[in-house]
């Protein structure tokens, strides 16, 4: 098969500090060095992918405005350690957010949206996370669509 992996996502902003902020910050993802682009931005580092943040300019939609949300791509998912560290981050930032479990599969989801409105969909592990970690909640639950 040709194609190997993601290579990165791209993600427009006219609010790159608060961009910055989220994916440094609360996702915990390590700056790494950008090309000298003729437009503002930052690239972020997450094992073999990488999230490209592009402001300025290049944050624009094609009619020359700011865009929200991820339009046709639904969300991006992302593989995630310590479910309650992380759901204790967002809830101390005041954050909206949505949680989820999935038995069958050993997973738990935490949902939060970044400051652009693109939705991050968080997997856990359950087998793998610290012991005596609680999990999602019951009152927070994620419905797909009303997020």
């Amino acid at each position: 098969m040709p194609l190997l992996d993601i290579h990165h996502v791209a993600i427009k902003t006219q609010d790159l500090e608060a961009t910055d902020r989220f994916y440094e910050q609360v996702l915990g993802l390590e700056k790494i060095e950008r090309p000298d682009f003729d437009f503002p931005g930052t690239w972020f580092d997450l094992g073999s992918t990488m999230f490209h943040i592009m402001a300025g300019d290049a944050g624009l939609g094609k009619n020359g405005k700011p865009t929200q949300g991820s339009a046709s791509v639904d969300h991006v998912a992302v593989k995630a350690h310590d479910y309650d560290a992380m759901k204790q981050t967002v809830v101390d930032l005041d954050m909206p957010h949505r949680e989820f479990a999935i038995p069958d599969f050993g997973l738990w989801q935490l949902f939060v949206r970044d400051p652009n409105g693109v939705i991050i969909e968080l997997n856990f592990t359950v087998a793998d996370e610290p012991e005596g970690s609680t999990g999602p909640g019951t009152d927070n639950l994620f419905v797909p669509g009303e997020f």
